[in-house]
């Protein structure tokens, strides 16, 4: 509408200019006194003013909200956490502030609990003390606690990696786990990990198939807006911000028991697609098929980082 008005008004201003010269306005005289000029002139204005009408009768759509991703995620975190304590995996400490939890320190909380219950024959529930620039976990009621001190760092460097740095301080009956992540800041796609995960052990389906569709949907982006008025992680019609990863996990499980293929499940995902249950179809769309085949290059990728539904086994 703008760029109408803003070559009507160029239009204008151009007649004028002719206007103020005498040839310029001889021209016009004669041009004028054609029917077809005048027909053409005429039309042109009816056409400016139907436009006009239709847009001030029909005004654009507001721009669609947009999600605070890190909000969130933030929020996600602290669930997380509380989740834990209601289980009783954990105590939080009335210390601790879980409003500014760091999610590359909650989301292995799940890890260390575990990899804590392995090592230690009769463990206690550990103290969660603090969880933002460092983790600090308290464990009471060991004398005797080096030896399996050690074998839960090792057990914990083996999972976590280098990025983070693991340390026990032992005072009498009280041991401190101190944990700090020295890596880069956590991008959308390391923050998908744990919400995922999760949804897909409630739903018992593949996470790494789960993860490699966001992937190549919407780039692990909340706002992405897709075709048909879809938007979101998984480009659906349905669902905000992380809402979309419990209801593709639901989805998924079902595609997968329903589908004769792995790749013909994953088809059924692609952006905009109509008839999701006509399996035949993507495989004569080149666009589709080659959706397909990226999404499933890199479920092996996510499976090798950790994406999977495999018990652990106990630290010796």
């Amino acid at each position: 509408m703008k760029l109408i008005l803003l070559w009507a008004g160029l239009a204008f201003i151009w007649l004028i200019c002719i206007c103020m010269t005498k040839k310029g306005r001889a021209v016009i005289r004669i041009l004028w006194r054609s029917i077809k000029v005048k027909l053409a002139i005429i039309a042109c204005a009816l056409a400016v003013a139907a436009i006009t009408t239709a847009y001030a009768t029909h005004p654009e759509e507001p721009p669609r909200p947009t999600i605070d991703e890190q909000f969130e995620y933030q929020k996600y975190t602290t669930s997380a956490i509380q989740k834990l304590c209601d289980q009783g995996e954990l105590i939080i400490d009335m210390n601790c502030n879980l409003d500014s939890a760091a999610a590359e320190l909650a989301y292995i909380l799940p890890t260390v609990i575990n990899n804590y219950n392995l090592v230690v024959t009769r463990p206690t529930t550990p103290i969660l003390e603090k969880i933002k620039d460092t983790l600090q976990i308290k464990m009471i009621g060991y004398k005797k606690f080096k030896n399996r001190g050690i074998r839960l760092i090792k057990a914990l460097q083996r999972d976590l990696g280098i990025r983070y740095d693991i340390d026990i301080i032992s005072e009498d009956t009280d041991h401190t786990l101190i944990i700090t992540y020295n890596g880069k800041r956590w991008d959308s796609e390391h923050l998908c990990n744990l919400p995922v995960l999760e949804a897909c052990i409630r739903e018992r389906t593949d996470p790494a198939v789960l993860m490699s569709i966001i992937h190549h949907t919407s780039g692990f982006q909340m706002n992405y807006q897709g075709k048909n008025n879809t938007s979101g992680l998984l480009a659906l019609d349905s669902g905000k911000g992380l809402e979309q990863i419990d209801i593709g996990a639901r989805r998924l499980k079902k595609v997968l028991a329903s589908s004769p293929t792995l790749a013909d499940a994953v088809a059924q995902f692609y952006p905009g697609t109509e008839h999701r249950n006509r399996f035949e179809n993507w495989r004569k769309d080149p666009q589709k098929h080659y959706w397909v085949g990226q999404v499933l290059t890199d479920i092996q990728y996510y499976r090798s980082n950790g994406m999977t539904l495999k018990p652990r086994k106990r630290v010796e």
